[in-house]
């Protein structure tokens, strides 16, 4: 028999535990536990998910922005997938797409997209078996206006088979420019230098110039106007309203109304007029083609002009040559502002060799500069005889013969164009040197031209520097043995090179300042020359710097256009 209050048996450890008072305690601890366990693998997972998803982001973005850089679009695809690959993230960069790459000079879209599965560990748990993840990320780069000053040097020292490769190379570099920016969006100034620079009559006559002759278009700048990206004119803040000095016209050598080419001081032929503002290839490439080569260097007013195509003031000279059908009136805002966001601005500037010795006449003491030369122009015109008339008795006859007898009277009449002849007065008085008829007359001879010359119109006496673009200042000594003008123009005034250096390297600094981005060609240079060190110095860094030789002038100007379009980026 059993006693009544004997609990039932309950055999083993299950048994045990569930007759144990504490079991619904520890029932919960281990429900809580799976739960844990499950919200931890959600967790797991969900980390696992976002540090991939973060990755290939972090991917995409380095990589559109890396492809960004590339010339083409072919190597902007190739550097996207490179980056994927080294991130061991290839399987996850999706197809390119039609317009996910468009590449341009001047502007650029990289679009990249990847996507993929990730396989779960716990929260297969709760069914779920894999997690997608996926991104896009797009590079815009955009400069989409580009304007350029292609600074080149054509000096003597460039003849035969330099200003050929020059050519060449200069051609290839404008097209490359030009084809790979959108239409409208780059522009090129070419500016040819050698003793001088040559600006065209519209940007001339659009500045303020102190005109004293009508031989050529050059300006002569002081040291100061070296220190500022601007042109000192009157329309210049820098000048104060002082108009800039029109440079004499002459040469050191050279007979009357022949100086010597190579030693002129300024170059009036075609092919030295520098041409602005030219979006068209054509004209840029004829241009180019016509560059000859002579005379002596002067990079420093090659720099000074270049550095002013680019500076905003030159707008009022960009109007005028709209105004007067030499610029495409859509590039009205050209010169654009300085650091303008979406403007890039570039010289690039090539020289063959040091700066060299220019000259010119004293303006602190000018004896042989302003009025009252000791050049004299007379004028006369063909006469065609008339008739004849007695002055008392009022005959007319129609023969010449009676034109020197008493009491007779000859009318003429101007025939053909008027036409000069030219005298050289002795310095110390006296005597007048005829230079059309090679001799000496007298002060009472040439005074008395008037009656003896037939057709005689006028005598004036010119301004020295229109006299000067008559004649060289050897020619003057070698008629009149007097080597005073020599001394002056030789010795007075002369900017040797070591100071063309100076200004060179102050202009370039200057325009640098404001933003722009100068590259220098050393064209056969001697290396760590005098040429070298200026134009390197000029350079924006040292890797703007560049060696050439004939060989390989045309991938200098291809590796300078590739980094041209580097210079894009933006973001």
């Amino acid at each position: 028999m059993g006693d009544c209050n004997t609990r039932p048996f309950r055999a083993g450890a299950a048994g045990r535990f569930l007759g144990d008072e504490g079991g619904s305690v520890t029932a919960f601890a281990f429900f809580a536990f799976l739960m844990m366990l499950l919200v931890g693998g959600l967790a797991l997972d969900t980390m696992r998910h976002e540090m991939t998803r973060a990755r290939m982001q972090a991917t995409l973005d380095r990589a559109v922005l890396a492809g960004a850089k590339a010339s083409d679009a072919d190597d902007a695809r190739a550097t996207v997938e490179d980056y994927f690959a080294k991130a061991d993230l290839a399987s996850f960069l999706e197809a390119e797409r039609e317009n996910d790459i468009q590449i341009y000079l001047n502007s650029a879209s990289v679009t990249a997209r990847a996507s993929g599965t990730l396989d779960t560990y716990l929260m297969k748990l709760a069914g779920v078996d894999t997690l997608s993840a996926s991104g896009i990320s797009t590079a815009e780069v955009r400069v989409p206006k580009l304007e350029v000053s292609l600074v080149l040097d054509v000096s003597g020292s460039m003849r035969g088979s330099k200003i050929s490769s020059l050519r060449g190379a200069a051609k290839e570099f404008v097209t490359t420019i030009l084809e790979t920016s959108e239409p409208g969006n780059a522009v090129i100034s070419v500016i040819p230098f050698s003793w001088s620079v040559t600006p065209p009559k519209t940007v001339f006559d659009t500045l303020a110039v102190d005109i004293t002759h009508n031989y050529s278009t050059c300006l002569q700048f002081r040291e100061a106007d070296y220190g500022h990206a601007t042109l000192t004119s009157g329309k210049s803040a820098l000048s104060n309203g002082v108009p800039v000095n029109q440079m004499v016209y002459t040469s050191l050598y050279g007979n009357f109304d022949s100086l010597d080419a190579s030693w002129r001081s300024c170059y009036t032929d075609d092919y030295m007029h520098f041409l602005p503002y030219s979006m068209n290839e054509a004209a840029l490439h004829a241009k180019i083609d016509s560059l000859q080569a002579d005379g002596n260097t002067s990079g420093h007013d090659g720099m000074n002009w270049g550095a002013a195509l680019l500076d905003p003031s030159f707008r009022a000279v960009s109007a005028q040559l709209i105004a007067n059908g030499e610029m495409d009136a859509s590039l009205a805002h050209i010169p654009a502002d300085y650091h303008e966001p979406e403007t890039l601005k570039v010289v690039v500037m090539m020289g063959d060799g040091a700066n060299t010795t220019s000259y010119f006449f004293d303006r602190s003491s000018p004896k042989y500069r302003g009025k009252h030369s000791d050049l004299f122009e007379v004028k006369y015109q063909d006469r065609e005889f008339k008739y004849a008339y007695h002055i008392y008795r009022h005959w007319i006859r129609y023969d010449e013969s009676r034109c020197g007898k008493n009491n007779w009277e000859c009318v003429y009449e101007a025939s053909g164009p008027e036409e000069s002849v030219y005298y050289l007065r002795y310095p110390w008085g006296g005597w007048y040197y005829s230079i059309d008829d090679g001799r000496w007359i007298t002060d009472e001879e040439f005074d008395d031209l008037e009656t003896t010359l037939d057709g005689y119109i006028s005598t004036d006496q010119l301004s020295w520097e229109m006299a000067w673009g008559r004649m060289s200042p050897r020619y003057y000594a070698d008629i009149t043995g007097d080597w005073s003008a020599w001394n002056d123009y030789v010795g007075s005034e002369q900017v040797d090179g070591s100071a063309k250096d100076s200004r060179m390297r102050s202009v370039c600094g200057a325009t640098k300042t404001h933003g722009v981005v100068v590259y220098s060609i050393g064209f056969q240079v001697p290396q760590g020359g005098r040429a070298e060190q200026v134009l390197s110095d000029c350079a924006s860094s040292t890797s703007h710097y560049y060696r050439a030789n004939t060989t390989d002038i045309s991938a200098v100007f291809n590796s300078i256009a590739a980094n041209v379009q580097n210079l894009r980026l933006t973001q």
